[in-house]
């Protein structure tokens, strides 16, 4: 049976979107951990790999990102979108056995393979949407793809929490101002492997799930934005040509502001905010907090393409101010939360100093803390959901002749102001 046109784009959204999720799936979920499973191996074995390794690891991965960046878009005159998306997903694969035996040579090498793998994937995610999306659905397929590719937090926030209530902690008489991976955590052998090594091979046997999902997309096109637009392989010296004209065209220099502003953001839901609630002394020892905060965060994408995705199409010709509106609704209120219930101190060090506003203290609920982290975790995730959908729409809008350098342009200016932060923050 042959599919209509509208039907088989979205076979080929969907698709996308349970590719995006199963190689986020891991990404994602293994972000959260990252930093104390390298800490904890550190202190069994200093000269294996530096404490701080998954501080400097992000700093290689976005600076790779960002020089990648530039040339990633090229590769799309030469290479299908679909096999684009599958090598970017080796790549991720590659990451994740890295961590079977980790040293410093194979996590650095690693890292930048990452930048470079992340670069694939946002230009190949861009181009095949732009080639299963006409003018009329775009903004519903990136929602549809938005909603399903970036629900992988909602998941991996759950095998964390699953993964935690298997392997609790262990009590220590030294009480600690950071979370760190406990003994317990490190070294509980199953099957013959440790925890660690069962919990990256999940990762990696998901990242080989999405290859074969990205490898089987269909290809076939109808009236695409990418199909009415003309088709011309440029050389070298003319593709950064046309990168530099893209970069001072009118309309990316007004964007330009908003990629500043989607960087600081993803800085602050990834990386920032996770690591108050391990320096937050009276946090430190809830486990679950940062697990079912990654649950919220995912909630809050996978609710925006089911319920808000429908209600913001109903407004027709005002679809993407409506969609800008709740996102900038969203994050004044989850910054203003931020603000006043985070303690100054803990996004550079562990602290014990107050908040504005609200304290976690031992003596509350863990409910309470708990429930103030779900919070900022759905406004951000719905916060990025809106601006991941408006973004996705205003690239191929923006400058339509120019696509793939538009994609690679909103990365820059995203990598380079989501590494800004991150960079200070480790210098303290």
């Amino acid at each position: 049976m042959q599919l209509s046109p509208r039907r088989h784009e979205l076979l080929s959204v969907y698709m996308l979107g349970l590719g995006t999720l199963f190689m986020y799936l891991g990404y994602h979920t293994q972000s959260f951990i990252c930093e104390s499973v390298i800490h904890s191996v550190h202190h069994k074995d200093p000269h294996r790999i530096s404490g701080f390794a998954g501080y400097y690891g992000q700093a290689i991965h976005y600076t790779a990102f960002a020089v990648s960046s530039l040339f990633t878009a090229s590769l799309q005159h030469y290479l299908a979108s679909k096999w684009i998306l599958v090598l970017s997903t080796i790549f991720f694969g590659v990451y994740h056995l890295g961590f079977f035996y980790i040293n410093s040579f194979y996590f650095y090498g690693s890292q930048i393979m990452m930048g470079i793998a992340c670069s694939l994937y946002n230009n190949g995610e861009g181009a095949y949407l732009a080639e299963h999306s006409s003018r009329r659905t775009v903004e519903s397929n990136s929602g549809i793809e938005t909603a399903v590719g970036h629900s992988s937090m909602l998941v991996g926030g759950i095998a964390l929490l699953i993964v935690f209530n298997i392997f609790p902690a262990e009590a220590t008489e030294t009480p600690s101002y950071y979370r760190s991976f406990s003994e317990n955590h490190i070294q509980v052998a199953i099957m013959g492997y440790t925890l660690l090594q069962a919990i990256y091979g999940t990762f990696f046997g998901l990242t080989l799930v999405s290859v074969v999902i990205f490898a089987l997309l269909p290809t076939k096109q109808y009236d695409s934005i990418a199909s009415n637009s003309p088709r011309i392989i440029p050389s070298f010296r003319n593709q950064f040509k046309a990168l530099a004209k893209t970069s001072i065209h009118p309309n990316m220099i007004l964007l330009t502001f908003t990629f500043i502003h989607m960087g600081l953001l993803v800085s602050l839901f990834l990386g920032i905010y996770p690591t108050t609630l391990s320096f937050t002394a009276s946090l430190s020892q809830d486990v679950f907090i940062v697990a079912l905060y990654s649950v919220f965060v995912g909630m809050a994408e996978f609710s925006g393409g089911l319920f808000i995705r429908p209600l913001i199409k109903r407004c027709h010709s005002y679809k993407l101010i409506v969609t800008i509106a709740l996102h900038v609704i969203a994050v004044a209120t989850a910054l203003a939360l931020f603000q006043l219930s985070v303690p100054e101190r803990a996004t550079i060090e562990p602290t014990h100093g107050a908040a504005l506003w609200f304290t976690p203290r031992p003596v509350l609920s863990a409910l309470a803390c708990r429930t103030l982290a779900c919070v900022f975790g759905y406004l951000v995730g719905l916060a990025d959901f809106t601006l991941t959908m408006a973004r996705a729409v205003i690239c191929q809008k923006a400058v339509p002749q120019y696509r793939m350098e538009v994609f690679s342009l909103t990365r820059i200016h995203m990598v380079r102001f989501h590494q800004d932060p991150l960079a200070r923050w480790q210098k303290k």
